[in-house]
């Protein structure tokens, strides 16, 4: 939430941030709130979904290989605000949830009596799947941004 609300008044506020970090620039020319909120809610219904199959299937291992790609997105957007010195839209959701999802992570591996290799294995894969992911949902920002500037050159 914290980033939907967030994210396009911070990249109207941080100009001069976006033009010193290339990586930023490219992701605000396929910005829109519209398609960063479609983006979050696929994230959102994939977490959904993980959590689902894994509880039914009793594979808790993938659940935990997620959780912990998902603990380094987090991480990773710690790590942004430290490099700007700013600041960023997910700071705040980012500091308060990571902890709570490492006591998880590790309750979860400890409950299951899970190896450490299964455990990196599957965070290896989850992570790749991440990566994954993150390329076709900033495919799918862009062509819900495109629909909607569509939509709003026909009114």
């Amino acid at each position: 939430m914290e980033e939907i609300i967030g994210f396009r008044i911070w990249l109207d506020k941080n100009t001069d941030i976006i033009k010193k970090y290339n990586k930023l620039s490219m992701l605000c020319e396929n910005f829109s709130n519209e398609g960063f909120s479609v983006a979050v809610l696929e994230e959102y219904l994939l977490c959904i979904i993980i959590t689902g199959v894994t509880i039914y299937f009793r594979i808790y291992i993938v659940w935990i290989g997620a959780f912990i790609a998902f603990s380094l997105h987090l991480l990773i957007h710690i790590i942004q605000s430290i490099i700007i010195k700013r600041y960023i839209p997910a700071l705040v959701t980012s500091i308060m949830l990571l902890p709570i999802n490492i006591f998880l992570i590790n309750k979860a591996a400890h409950t299951c009596g899970y190896s450490p290799i299964d455990i990196v294995i599957s965070s290896m894969l989850c992570v790749i799947a991440m990566l994954l992911n993150l390329m076709f949902v900033h495919k799918l920002m862009k062509k819900v941004m495109e629909r909607v500037k569509n939509n709003k050159q026909k009114i």
